[in-house]
């Protein structure tokens, strides 16, 4: 089944990642640039995921995960390989409108985490709907040779533009003539 590409707004979004190895680095990783509020919990830590934590002044404890840590959580990622923790968190979840991640556990996932371009503001999600993973890094890869190195400044241009013209048809006609312009 595929999955619909919704893209949400993280920013300040209270974000649990339960685990401290390699995968929650790489969560870890795919999330500071949308700006959530994070928390790690973990026994234990990778020295790679301790280092990003520290960097980044993210609040971490080194203890088990307690049920209650979903209280007052927007979103967690269970990062850990212990099947039975991603089913009883996913579980737990359902009623408190809470979305979760299981890493590798489709079945207890409200959304999956693609490969993604960002460019400022400009993002680009890929996903396989989680079947083919290193497809999508491929693919990523090949549409960021592919972009413009000035992609940046070319939204901004035209976003200035955009912002000065009174909304209508016009308006989006003249912002599709400069987009084909700025591309050719």
């Amino acid at each position: 089944m595929a999955l619909f590409p919704m893209f949400i707004d993280i920013k300040n979004k209270k974000v649990l990642i339960v685990g401290g190895g390699m995968v929650a680095l790489r969560k870890i990783e795919k999330l500071i640039p949308f700006d959530p509020d994070l928390k790690v919990i973990s026994i234990d830590f990778h020295p790679e995921t301790y280092k990003i934590i520290k960097e980044n002044s993210i609040p971490y404890e080194k203890r088990a995960f307690s049920f209650s840590d979903l209280d007052n959580v927007d979103i967690v990622i269970v990062a850990v390989d212990d099947i039975d923790l991603q089913r009883e968190i996913f579980e737990k979840t359902r009623d408190k409108n809470i979305l979760v991640n299981s890493v590798d556990s489709p079945d207890y996932c409200d959304f999956i985490f693609p490969a993604y371009v960002k460019r400022g503001e400009i993002v680009i999600g890929i996903t396989t709907s989680g079947n083919l993973p290193g497809l999508s890094a491929k693919l990523r890869k090949h549409i960021e040779k592919t972009l413009p190195e000035n992609l940046e400044e070319i939204f901004e241009q035209i976003k200035r533009v955009r912002e000065k013209l009174p909304k209508g048809e016009e308006r989006q006609k003249k912002i599709l003539q400069l987009i084909d312009k700025l591309f050719e």
